[in-house]
């Protein structure tokens, strides 16, 4: 994979960043049901109806807006969401951090599939 144009950072203040890792906890917490790992790529699964799809979305568009190097998908499933979350391959470090958030917070006995570092 080439190089990716755009700077592997984020913009969050310390104290933001702090706040938003939390927010995350909180969200996985609260209904992920699934992880799957690939080496550039993490899939986290969600029980979600509509409301909570809402919440879920906003707090990846705003992850977006502060780590621009990531990119985020998402589908809608019979049970609830997915999100795709992509990065470049020198960025693996951020899905390996995110990986370990989600699975740690995580309910109970998630799905988990693909490596974990």
């Amino acid at each position: 994979m080439p190089e990716s144009e755009v700077p592997i950072m984020c913009t969050l203040s310390p104290l933001s960043m702090a706040r938003r890792l939390t927010e995350f906890a909180s969200l996985f917490a609260a209904g992920l049901t699934g992880v799957e790992r690939e080496p550039s790529r993490l899939r986290l699964l969600f029980a979600a109806d509509a409301e909570r799809e809402s919440v879920i979305r906003d707090l990846f568009a705003r992850e977006e807006q502060c780590c621009a190097f990531l990119s985020f998908a998402y589908q809608r499933t019979g049970t609830g969401l997915v999100v795709e979350v992509t990065a470049p391959e020198e960025a693996g470090p951020t899905l390996d951090g995110m990986q370990r958030l989600a699975e740690r917070n995580a309910p109970p006995e998630p799905a988990v599939q693909g490596r974990t570092p």
